[in-house]
């Protein structure tokens, strides 16, 4: 329902007149020698080192020919066009100024040199805003030109270049397109096609194309113009900076972000090396990548960005300059998407102010300013005052671009959908009619602009109760979003994938608001839902399992080594979070935490493109509702879960979240049913009650069976016509729904369900399509267990022993030794076979085994696990348990507390040696973070056992599942997973182990009905030991994955 705001930047495009060339008759050997310099350095873009050069031929000229002389002239306007290089208008106005003044008395005011200072006079009252004194100084420079050197001589040609680039930053389009091909008709012939004047109008005539919405007609002349740059000028020249960032805001207006993004980066890195952080072009170039995050929804990176390059064009551009006031466009259009409309408001109309007063009322820019405005008033409901603007938007953007283009389609959307708010359907239709129309004609059929459109025409037909025409919109709209949400998985690093996807979730979910309502009963729609869910849901974890693929292949040495180096970004981060900020004090520890975390993005970024391109080369099963119903073993059911907001077609607002399970029978995927089990956030709260209670021994059993049944009767019965017979369930939860066993709920007879049914749980039923293509095997099994946390002086690093000091984060911990884990890898090694398995404890069970080990076929760790929340907060576990103890703590007076966010840096496993970890600064070994496992290369891992407590808990993200460590050993390539949803205890948790690796020893049972088994039998033994079947002690482990 966004209406996705047009925030404008307008290109500054760098300009050169060429320096008039000194006199012959009275040169002087020193200062042609320096004004040489002068030029070599300027045409290097290193123009502070230019200017102390530029000051002293000046100073030479002016001594040694006078104060008016035509060479003191040339000088003067040299030293003006460096100053106007850097940015510095104020110093170089008076430079030209004199300049001209000298050329005027000296050569006539008639003189082509006279001309030359002309268009450069002309040519910083354009850049400083000044049009109307620019216009007549660029028309006698022209003229001049024209009647002296003849019309098709290249100054000729440069100046209906600069006359059209005035008239395009005014706005008038039309005048501009003629001037400039007749400019680049002349530069073709002379100085040639491969000259860099020629590459500056072929720019300038795509700029001007870009603006008109003719990208078919702007990109190969973009791309020519960058080409003929780079050849002439070198790979880092500001004006080949220049160049990348025009080509990149074109493909950023197309929506192709992942060929935006790298082009945006190479021309800011190249401006702040050779102009420095504050030049406006730079100022430019920062803004233009601040967009790019800005519609990826990364709006924590944008608004500092945004905030940078606002500040360096008021003070280099001045208050009222149009460029500064594209800055505050873009700033309040941040502040209106995230909600903060007391922030946004006067910085649009402190911008609409200086588009008005400075390019005038009927200027695209006004138009613009004009449109946020109205969009603001339309977010707070303030109608009246959000028509008039919207619709005097429109009416410019129709006269200054015309009736076709891109922005007139998203002014008639925009007031069209304030009609639609405002209940006059009558007028929004044709509206949106016509705004949808005109996107697919000027921006193609697959752009987000269209996506907009579609959806917002889709939500006027559900509320005229069209529900067919509604949904046809609505799924074409869907199948754009997925290929723009494929490109972003293609480039970006987690974070910003994660980041874009928020801003794509809420047409996901009116869309299954709109068959849950509309459709509830609709096989084919309900069966199309399934498939649009399946391609969503854990598409991140999908797109990071890409790049275990590439890996894997070992057919690209840059993967390897990226991976290299981000896996020791990894382990750096982990030293640093489980580490104290020391001397250096809270603000610049998170700063260098932040610091990494930004390279550890930036290398992700380089990986996920590389996994596109490996992904291109072969040919992926497509996980269709058919492709996962085929995949089902005979007799399964697919229960998959979805955690959605629902959509008020009516009022046009959100109501309450809802859980939605879809059931897919095994077969050919006809058989689907969709059931609304109800409000989600109720259900979360008895799911969290419920875990609380079983986490614990203590609970009464009538608590326990209130509890189960209760949610039995809410999440499991409701689907118990769609499972028919079925007792093998594949199921995929969602949300807080994720963090409880199903097996352990109880249906009206008072039997847990793990006595009738066995359950695989899968991340999303889209992996089940993908099982068993995984053909590497695994090498011998590791089993890790009983660590020694404290570990003997004599095996401390050769660094020697660090200053004791307590970790912030982890301040308060401390492991106990777990006997039953020794006892327990032990009997595993014998069932398995001595041959067959690697077995480490006490002190070899260690942090650098598990990280030096490749795809052992089962990998067992039996020790203590953790995960901390993102405050400095815990409570006391059990003693007994295979938890840990966090006391609770609070940040020192005065200071404030570091929050980790990264759930992979808050999940770990303890090994040996982390207990000194914890009481030595510096030293990480022995808490394996998840984070750390992100490095492991598990792909021929079979099975990945987690004998420890609460290792399947983390933060919960709906849609994407589970982030710790159960997200981080799939992510590594594990095929399955055992783990535990609350603190275990250590005896029982070695007897059902023990009796887990008999069942799959055995060769009778698959992975997940040996550990159904081996709860069963473990559920007997308790209640024959405490006189009570509490699952507390039999009940946590659950299977995940892969089960063949």
């Amino acid at each position: 329902m966004k209406k996705g705001l047009f925030i404008i930047s307008i290109l500054a495009l760098a300009l050169l007149a060429g320096a008039t060339a000194w006199s012959d008759e009275y040169s002087l050997q020193n200062a042609k020698e320096l004004n040489e310099e002068v030029m070599r350095l300027y045409q290097q873009g290193r123009y502070a080192e230019a200017i102390p050069y530029a000051e002293k031929v000046l100073t030479i000229y002016e001594k040694a020919l006078g104060s008016e002389h035509p060479g003191t002239a040339a000088s003067l306007n040299n030293l003006a066009l460096l100053y106007v290089n850097m940015g510095a208008y104020d110093k170089a106005e008076p430079l030209h100024r004199r300049s001209l003044a000298i050329k005027e008395k000296v050569l006539g005011p008639g003189h082509p040199d006279t001309a030359a200072s002309l268009n450069n006079l002309a040519e910083l009252y354009r850049t400083m805003g000044a049009y109307d004194k620019a216009e007549p100084l660029y028309r006698r420079a022209l003229s001049i030109h024209e009647k002296t050197l003849g019309s098709e001589h290249p100054n000729a040609a440069q100046s209906l270049n600069n006359l059209a680039l005035l008239y395009y930053t005014m706005g008038a389009y039309d005048k501009a397109e003629p001037l400039y091909r007749r400019s680049l008709a002349i530069k073709g012939k002379a100085p040639g096609p491969e000259h860099p004047d020629t590459a500056m109008t072929l720019n300038n005539l795509a700029e001007l194309y870009r603006t008109m919405g003719a990208y078919d007609k702007a990109e190969p002349l973009y791309q020519r113009s960058l080409a003929i740059k780079e050849k002439a000028l070198g790979p880092e020249h500001p004006d080949t900076a220049l160049a990348l960032n025009n080509l990149a805001f074109l493909y950023y207006t197309m929506g192709a972000y992942d060929k935006a993004e790298p082009l945006f980066i190479r021309s800011l890195a190249i401006k702040e090396k050779a102009l420095g952080p504050e030049h406006p072009d730079t100022a430019l170039a920062l803004n233009n990548l601040t967009l790019l995050f800005y519609t990826m929804g990364a709006y924590d990176k944008a608004e500092p960005l945004f905030r940078r390059s606002l500040a360096i064009r008021e003070k280099a551009l001045g208050p009222e300059h149009p460029d500064t006031a594209t800055s505050l466009n873009n700033l309040a259009s941040l502040y209106d998407n995230m909600g903060a409309y007391d922030k946004a408001e006067p910085l649009y109309r402190r911008s609409m102010a200086i588009t008005e007063k400075v390019l005038g009322p009927e200027h695209p820019d006004t138009a613009t300013s004009l449109n946020n405005l109205a969009s603001l008033y339309d977010n707070i409901g303030a109608y009246d005052k959000a028509e008039p603007l919207y619709r005097r938007s429109l009416a410019i953007r129709e006269k200054a671009l015309g009736l076709e283009h891109p922005l007139t389609a998203l002014s008639l959307n925009n007031l069209a959908l304030l009609y639609h708010k405002m209940g006059a359907y009558e007028k929004a239709e044709p509206l949106y009619r016509r705004s949808l129309a005109i996107s697919e004609k000027s921006l193609g059929p697959e752009h987000s602009d269209s996506t907009l459109a579609l959806n917002n025409l889709a939500f006027l037909y559900a509320v005229q109760g069209k529900n067919n025409e509604a949904l046809i919109l609505v799924e074409r709209a869907l199948g754009i979003d997925k290929k723009q949400i494929d490109q972003i998985l293609g480039f970006a690093a987690e974070a910003q994938q994660t980041q874009f996807l928020a801003t794509r979730e809420n047409n996901f979910f009116a869309y299954l608001s709109l068959i849950r309502q509309r459709f509830p009963d609709n096989p084919k729609a309900i069966r199309n839902a399934l498939d649009a869910w399946l391609a969503r849901k854990g598409i991140l974890l999908e797109a990071q399992k890409r790049i275990q693929d590439v890996l894997a292949a070992g057919e690209n040495p840059q993967a390897q080594e990226i991976f290299a180096k981000l896996i020791g970004i990894r382990q750096e981060l982990a030293r640093l979070v489980l580490g104290a900020p020391g001397k250096e004090g809270p603000e610049a520890y998170q700063k260098r935490i932040n610091d990494l975390t930004s390279q550890k993005e930036t290398l992700e970024g380089q990986l996920s493109r590389l996994s596109q391109a490996f992904a291109q080369q072969r040919k992926t099963r497509i996980a269709t509702t058919s492709a996962v119903a085929s995949a089902l073993p005979k007799g399964a059911i697919l229960i998959e879960m979805a955690r959605i907001r629902d959509f008020d077609f009516k009022t046009g607002k959100w109501g309450a979240s809802r859980y939605l399970a879809f059931v897919l029978s095994s077969g050919k995927g006809s058989n689907v049913s969709l059931i609304d089990l109800g409000d989600a956030d109720s259900l979360d709260q008895k799911a969290a009650a419920f875990k609380k209670s079983l986490g614990s021994s203590k609970t009464s059993p009538d608590v326990l069976a209130k509890q189960s049944n209760d949610l039995y009767r809410l999440i499991f019965a409701p689907l118990t016509s769609a499972l028919g017979k079925s007792r093998q369930i594949f199921l995929s939860p969602d949300g807080s729904l994720n963090l409880i066993p199903y097996e352990v709920l109880r249906d009206d007879k008072g039997h847990y369900l793990i006595e009738s049914h066995t359950f695989h749980y899968v991340s999303a039923g889209r992996d089940i399509a993908g099982y068993g293509m995984i053909k590497e095997k695994g090498q011998k099994a590791l089993l890790l267990g009983d660590p020694d946390f404290d570990l003997a002086a004599r095996t401390m690093t050769e660094e020697g022993e660090r200053p004791l000091t307590r970790s912030r984060q982890m301040q308060g911990l401390s492991f106990s030794r777990l006997p039953g884990t020794k006892e327990e890898v032990e009997a595993i090694a014998g069932i398995l076979g001595r041959s067959a398995s690697d077995t480490y404890t006490g002190e070899t069970a260690r942090e650098s085994v598990l990280m030096q080990s490749k795809s052992p076929r089962i990998l067992h760790l039996a020790t203590h696990g953790f995960f901390l929340s993102d405050q400095d907060w815990s409570s006391p576990m059990d003693e007994k348990s295979r938890g840990i103890t966090i006391t609770a703590r609070e940040a020192p007076a005065g200071k404030k507390p570091v929050r980790i966010e990264n759930p992979f840096l808050r999940a770990g496993l303890a090994l040996a040696g982390a207990n000194r970890s914890l009481a030595q600064e510096g030293v990480t070994e022995g808490i394996l973070t998840a984070e750390k496992i992100l490095g492991l290369n598990l792909r021929g891992t079979d099975l990945v056992v987690l004998s420890a407590c609460e290792t399947g808990v983390g933060d919960i993200k709906n849609g994407e599942g589970v982030y710790g460590l159960r997200r981080a050993f799939t992510q590594a390539g594990a095929k399955s997973l055992v783990m535990s949803l609350w603190e275990v205890p250590d005896r029982e948790t070695k007897e059902l182990m023990v009796s887990f690796y008999k069942n799959l020893q055995s060769g009778k049972m698959h992975r997940a009905e040996a550990l159904r088994d081996a709860a069963l039998k473990q559920r007997q033994t308790v209640e024959s030991r405490y006189g009570n079947d509490n699952p507390y002690y039999w009940g946590a482990f659950v299977f995940l994955g892969e089960a063949e």
